[in-house]
């Protein structure tokens, strides 16, 4: 019933207002025929689309009945009422439905496409069917010319669109009004006196006809614009439409310049007023997104600074050619060297010469591949002269016009985990191929785990397969077969943290321990390394390997013994693959 109503009153409003413009236009009409402008079309258009598809219908009938009341009373009669109707709320349904087909219905000035679109379908489209119904209309009621009323009817609700359709859908969306509640006082200060001298302006150009002056009011009303975007565009063009209507039926103004009749300069007048419109609009728009997305980049630098200046990881900022922007704090506390100095160095210099063409490659790799991950592990002096490992995952950075700027890269300390792998592969317990524990490694761990028991929290297993890897082999090669391996391994160790066993079980499967950690964080840890690996592309020759990985998770239960652990955690894992791979699964 709430929504019925509400029905109701949308029409009624809109029979009211659609009334009061149209019959205001029939009453100032002066040389017979079809009118040269028409409000009333431009406010139904603004109606329909800022309203939803199912309170169309309210509004077109309203619409209706305020045309068929209009022409009764001011118009060619009760007769010629009902077609007349169709001709003006017809021509609207019609340009709202393009709106829909064509996609512009919001934002539709946001860009010369979009503006297009809207003269397309509100000044060509829409106009040219009501301008046929009307003019045909009033051929055979009236045995008027059908080709000049044609005319007068397309040219005038064609401009009367163009020109009015966003000032009015800026006062019935309520814009206007939120924004004088919103807006700072000296903002409004300022609004007020750029729309005062808009007015000025117009009042001495159209106040006149002995220079044509219409040049003028772009100043004012591009300023006003610019500072106030969209509202200070519909302001601006109110003001025009406002002061040189009331001059140009008042005998006023430039267009006397054309020495016709006032249907001439009325048409005038509103193609003045469209161009005004068509130019006005787009630039607030335009500066509109753009200062959405200057917030957008000043809240993103915030946060960017604020988890840089507390990671303990380092975060690097490099431009394209490699020289530092942006070091955080934590690089002091890791290498010992105040990170003020590095601004503007070249980030290959702090690397080992040994590894510096590896940094060097993975820069660029980030550049030509943006969606990619880059993870370089290489050695570099620190203060002192000591030498350590690290590993650096880099992705590149993308500018408002989705050009690369830069790269970002998380620097990891492994000194800990590099002398520990070497440990390992002392004692022959490291699989040759990726450099992980094997499997009798990873065995060991799980089973010394399960025998020492009395954890409240044991850990977790998880059981990797590399999705597809045959295909890979078969497809490039085993050496690029073996290079998805080692890549697999290395984002492993990177996601993995220090105490965590990852192990290659054999073939493309792999396994990774998490002591003392609860199922939850474990899959945390698993998703971020699907992730990664999804995101990370592998370079063969020209060709490009993309790689997915699916895993199963198994709780360790004190109870259980290695291999019940290992099986539940392979179950898992045949359930991922069997709901389609790249994901994750728990045992039961």
């Amino acid at each position: 019933m709430a929504t019925w109503i509400s029905r109701q009153r949308i029409g009624l409003f809109t029979a009211l207002i659609y009334f009061l413009l149209a019959g205001f236009a029939m009453a100032m009409n002066r040389h017979g025929g079809l009118l040269t402008m028409s409000p009333a079309t431009p406010f139904l258009l603004a109606m329909l689309i800022g309203r939803s598809r199912r309170q169309w219908g309210p509004i077109l009938i309203g619409a209706t009945i305020g045309s068929v009341a209009a022409s009764s009373i001011f118009g060619f009669g009760a007769i010629f009422a009902l077609p007349m109707a169709a001709a003006r709320v017809g021509e609207v349904g019609v340009a709202a439905w393009l709106f829909n087909r064509l996609r512009v219905r919001r934002g539709f000035l946001a860009s010369l496409e979009r503006v297009g679109r809207f003269v397309a379908a509100v000044g060509i489209a829409g106009p040219a069917l009501g301008a046929t119904i009307a003019a045909t209309t009033v051929a055979i009621g009236y045995d008027l010319p059908f080709e000049q009323q044609w005319r007068l009817w397309f040219v005038g609700h064609s401009l009367s669109m163009i020109s009015l359709t966003p000032v009015i859908s800026l006062i019935l969306s309520g814009a206007i009004r939120r924004w004088w509640r919103d807006a700072p006082h000296p903002l409004r200060l300022e609004g007020v006196l750029l729309i005062g001298a808009t007015t000025v302006v117009a009042v001495g150009v159209f106040g006149q006809d002995h220079v044509p002056l219409l040049f003028l009011p772009i100043l004012p009303v591009m300023l006003t614009t610019f500072r106030l975007g969209l509202i200070g565009a519909g302001a601006s063009s109110v003001v025009l439409a406002l002061v040189g209507g009331y001059a140009t039926l008042h005998d006023m103004g430039p267009g006397n310049f054309l020495g016709s009749g006032i249907q001439t300069r009325m048409e005038f007048l509103q193609l003045y007023l469209a161009c005004t419109v068509l130019t006005a609009f787009p630039v607030a728009a335009d500066l509109s997104r753009r200062q959405a997305l200057y917030r957008r980049l000043g809240e993103s630098e915030a946060r960017y600074r604020l988890l840089a200046d507390h990671s303990t990881d380092i975060v690097l900022s490099v431009d394209i050619d490699g020289r530092i922007r942006y070091v955080s704090p934590s690089f002091e506390q890791i290498t010992g060297t105040d990170p003020a100095g590095l601004t503007g160095q070249m980030v290959f210099d702090l690397v080992d010469r040994v590894d510096r063409m590896v940094v060097m490659t993975a820069h660029r790799d980030a550049i030509a591949d943006p969606r990619g991950t880059q993870i370089v592990e290489y050695r570099a002096r620190v203060h002192g002269g000591a030498q350590r490992w690290f590993e650096t995952h880099t992705r590149a950075v993308l500018d408002g016009d989705g050009m690369v700027g830069g790269t970002v890269s998380m620097i990891r300390d492994v000194s800990h985990r590099k002398s520990r792998e070497a440990e390992l592969s002392r004692a022959a317990s490291t699989d040759p191929l990726t450099g992980l524990a094997n499997r009798r490694v990873f065995d060991a761990a799980l089973a010394a785990r399960i025998a020492a028991g009395g954890h409240a929290i044991a850990g977790c297993v998880a059981v990797f397969d590399i999705d597809h890897f045959k295909t890979v082999n078969d497809r490039f090669g085993h050496d690029t077969g073996d290079k998805v391996l080692q890549a697999f391994a290395r984002m492993a160790r990177g996601v993995m943290r220090e105490g965590d066993v990852v192990a290659r079980l054999g073939g493309e499967e792999f396994g990774i321990l998490f002591p003392d950690t609860g199922i939850e964080q474990a899959h945390s840890l698993c998703e971020r390394l699907r992730t990664t690996l999804a995101a990370t592309k592998l370079r063969h020759g020209p060709s490009i390997v993309e790689l997915t990985v699916s895993a199963g998770i198994a709780a360790i239960d004190g109870n259980d013994s290695a291999t019940a652990v290992l099986r539940a955690a392979d179950r898992a894992l045949y359930a991922a693959k069997a709901e389609g791979r790249d994901r994750l699964r728990r045992a039961a």
